[in-house]
């Protein structure tokens, strides 16, 4: 197979990728834009092309203070002009910092050495040296910032505010940036392409904007934050934006974040804090902690009153299997009888196997390889199947759920929305599976057609054209039917927990196989996938794999 030819990125690509970026939101959130951001960009653009290159350079990097003799940008030319120009534009600050903290932020310790009058020794680390001079007196402090200051020329960057508003409406989050453009030019990641316009947008008002940038700044504070502080944590809860009707992202995200403080509230002993919080959380695990805390302070009758909302109306799979042990937890503690309930166990034997330098699932693998092509490939092939099966479905361009050119899926991906919006291309779609012929025809066209291509449920390095080919052939239509159900039931939880192994036997036959060393328990997600499979006649089993001191594989059932 011919080796790819490396892409070279043009001299200008982080200019262009900015401006890409920010004419985009310029064009399409002009109308939430506060007059200072876009004056911001306005002002960028305003510059020549020197100062632009020096001005997105440093954007993109960490901090705001920079010495000019550390910068080396060849494209860019002589620095001092291009950054006069954006002083004179307001878009940085060419005079040194005043604040001896930024300064010595910029210089190594072997420089703070050789210009500070400082009585240390080179083993002191450097974290420590720094300390040290900031906690010298206020002469002293003087001194070490005039000598500093003198030492480079400077440039401190404004404008990083409105940066991060561009970038927020853009990518509708702070975990992407600009190196997704990077990305998709050189090939490393390809997207899926379908219809962006103007109604195409993350925020429709600027109070849904304002929201969720509120929300990114309180979790950019939980790194700054004591953890065993509870006033702190209460604190920054505080500081959350309101829910927005409408807004399933901006509530799963606020929602996670009361959950994990309140779980830390838990472990400090705060506990009426913690219910407050779980309260006001809609997403798990908040009632089932809640039901926790009020087993654990002896309130059988506020546990008992949740559990029986939780069991009639289960948030998922997850949800409604803690319930159920949690209310044979509350049987117990009220002295109750327990009905007798018919409870799954899988299938389980045992493998024993010679010790070997690599990973159980892989000797495994390996062993039941004689008997016919073994594939370890956990959540990957059903979810790739079912992926390629409703490649266009995903990407199918329903209202609100696509809004810039790098989402490797719909927004609303992960919501129970996702298959309720897209109830009617599924049915029709499902009914292909009446075909085995159409079935397999359409998955192995969209591998081909969409080979490389970021999809939520497509791991391309996992599947194989020949792994394709096999389970389409051996895995009967019913059985995908059933798996596919599950996964678009709640496309969050259930798109993993698949057994280790699938096995494609010389007999024709096939089945799933879970791999457990020693010690290894089935997690909860393994469990439930097991029990439906149980339930639907699809093979599965758990092996458990032993490592004596012998010669032989044997199989012990």
């Amino acid at each position: 197979m011919p080796t790819a030819r490396p892409v070279a990125l043009s001299e200008n690509y982080y200019l262009a990728n900015f401006h890409r970026l920010a004419a985009f939101v310029r064009d399409t959130y002009g109308d939430i834009l506060e007059p200072a951001e876009r004056l911001w960009y306005e002002s960028v653009t305003d510059t020549s092309e020197s100062a632009q290159r020096l001005y997105i350079r440093l954007l993109t990097r960490k901090g705001s203070v920079f010495r000019l003799s550390r910068l080396d940008y060849p494209e860019i030319g002589d620095l001092q002009p291009a950054a006069c120009e954006l002083a004179s534009q307001g878009l940085a600050d060419i005079a040194p910092p005043e604040s001896l903290a930024d300064l010595i932020r910029t210089f190594t310790k072997p420089e703070l050495l050789e210009l500070l009058p400082i009585p240390v020794t080179g083993s002191l680390p450097r974290a420590d040296l720094v300390e040290q001079v900031l906690s010298s007196e206020r002469a002293v402090c003087a001194a070490h910032t005039q000598i500093l200051q003198q030492a480079d020329s400077w440039i401190t960057l404004a404008g990083h505010q409105y940066w991060t508003i561009y970038r927020l409406s853009f990518f509708g989050n702070l975990y992407q940036d600009s190196s997704e453009f990077v990305l998709s030019e050189l090939g490393t990641v390809q997207y899926e392409s379908y219809p962006l316009d103007a109604s195409a947008r993350a925020f429709v008002s600027r109070h849904q904007l304002e929201a969720h940038l509120r929300y990114f700044e309180c979790e950019s504070l939980l790194d700054t934050i004591d953890f065993r502080d509870a006033q702190q944590l209460s604190a920054l809860v505080e500081c959350l934006p309101a829910p927005i009707t409408g807004d399933d992202h901006l509530q799963r995200r606020i929602d996670r974040f009361r959950n994990r403080i309140a779980r830390q509230l838990e472990r400090l002993g705060h506990q009426s804090a913690a219910l407050e919080l779980y309260a006001a959380s809609a997403h798990p695990p908040a009632r089932e902690r809640r039901v926790r805390i009020h087993l654990a302070s002896e309130d059988p009758v506020s546990a008992g009153q949740l559990l029986e909302l939780m069991r009639e109306n289960p948030f998922n799979d997850a949800e409604a299997q803690v319930a159920d042990r949690l209310q044979r937890k509350l049987d117990r503690a009220i002295g109750r009888a327990t009905p007798v309930r018919n409870r799954y166990r899988p299938d389980i034997t045992t493998l024993t196997l010679k010790a070997a330098d690599e990973r159980v699932e892989l000797a495994a693998c390996r062993f039941y390889s004689r008997f016919g092509v073994c594939q370890y490939s956990e959540n990957s092939l059903v979810c790739a199947v079912l992926g390629l099966f409703i490649w266009d479905i995903v990407f199918h361009p329903v209202e609100g759920v696509f809004f810039n050119p790098f989402q490797s899926a719909p927004a609303d991906f992960h919501e129970p929305a996702f298959s309720t919006r897209r109830h009617d291309l599924l049915c029709a779609r499902f009914a292909e599976l009446r075909q085995s012929s159409t079935f397999h025809d359409r998955v192995m066209k969209a591998c081909t057609l969409h080979r490389g291509k970021a999809n939520p449920l497509v791991r391309w390095g996992r599947v194989s054209d020949e792994l394709l080919t096999l389970a389409l052939q051996r895995i009967p239509v019913d059985h995908w039917q059933a798996m596919f159900q599950r996964i678009l039931a709640d496309t969050r939880e259930n798109t993993s927990g698949f057994p280790d192994l699938v096995l494609f036997r010389d007999t024709g036959d096939y089945e799933f196989i879970e791999i457990k060393g020693p010690g290894d328990v089935l997690q909860q997600n393994q469990l439930r996938w097991m029990h439906y499979f149980s339930e639907h006649r699809i093979p599965c089993r758990v092996v458990n794999i032993r490592w004596p001191q012998c010669t032989s594989s044997r199989i012990d059932t």
